[in-house]
């Protein structure tokens, strides 16, 4: 029989960040969709770059009945909203999301995304750590994230909250598996941290500089690629083997 969970649809946590603002995080409802629609059109094209890999004009209705009509076991959305005077809900800030991966059960694929003016102010570490102790309650003990290679933001962020344990490139895009850290640890690894660092930025100037390859030549720029992505994966694997502790950036997202 299923426990029952605390992140459910009662769920609900009201919040002061650092510059006052009251918010409150709560599961995606389906009745969000509007809300959900309006925040979209407000991301600028960086934004919707980032989350989507593409560029994105609007949301479909199918779409919308995905984000927001999930089950709230092996999809579950925890969004924050925006608080006024007298405790009602405003305008939506960010969402945090996980996907049960069908042919593994203990991973989930994660996605985040935070409004343009609100970024840096702490809303995505504050929906990830919801998002890990809601996924640990369901049985979920990884994370699977997908960002692009010169995304430093959620880089940062996904370090600071839980411990890579492996990497690996699909192009442009960024895949890395962690751990869920079901005890919180403040223990920084200087190491871990600026080996990942130097191999996404070795491989973020691979992947954006293909506007070179007119002076530099496809043959050139392609064997720039291919061994930034056989020195990062070997670099990787030596790190690994080293089983270093959570590594924390202080970047905020």
């Amino acid at each position: 029989m299923q426990q029952e969970l605390h992140f459910s649809e009662h769920y609900a946590d009201s919040v002061q960040l650092d510059n006052g603002r009251q918010i409150r995080l709560r599961l995606v409802r389906p009745s969000d969709k509007q809300e959900m629609e309006r925040a979209f059109s407000e991301l600028s094209a960086l934004s919707r770059h980032k989350r989507f890999f593409a560029a994105k004009a609007s949301l479909s209705e199918a779409e919308l009945r995905y984000f927001t009509e999930t089950d709230g076991y092996d999809h579950f959305a925890i969004a924050a909203v925006e608080l006024d005077e007298s405790g009602r809900e405003g305008n939506g800030l960010g969402i945090a999301r996980a996907i049960r991966i069908r042919d593994d059960d203990e991973c989930a694929e994660v996605a985040i995304t935070v409004a343009d003016h609100m970024q840096g102010q702490g809303i995505g570490h504050l929906l990830l750590d919801r998002l890990v102790d809601a996924a640990l309650e369901r049985d979920i003990a990884r994370f699977r994230f997908e960002c692009l290679a010169h995304n430093q933001e959620i880089q940062a962020l996904i370090r600071k909250v839980c411990r890579i344990i492996d990497t690996r490139y699909d192009g442009e895009v960024l895949i890395a598996e962690t751990d869920l850290p079901k005890e919180r640890s403040d223990t920084v690894s200087p190491a871990q941290t600026n080996l990942f660092d130097l191999c996404t930025l070795l491989l973020t100037w691979a992947t954006q500089s293909v506007d070179l390859q007119i002076d530099l030549g496809r043959t050139t720029m392609k064997q720039t690629i291919h061994a930034t992505h056989r020195n990062f994966n070997l670099l990787s694997a030596l790190s690994r083997s080293k089983k270093p502790d959570t590594a924390v950036n202080e970047v905020r997202y």
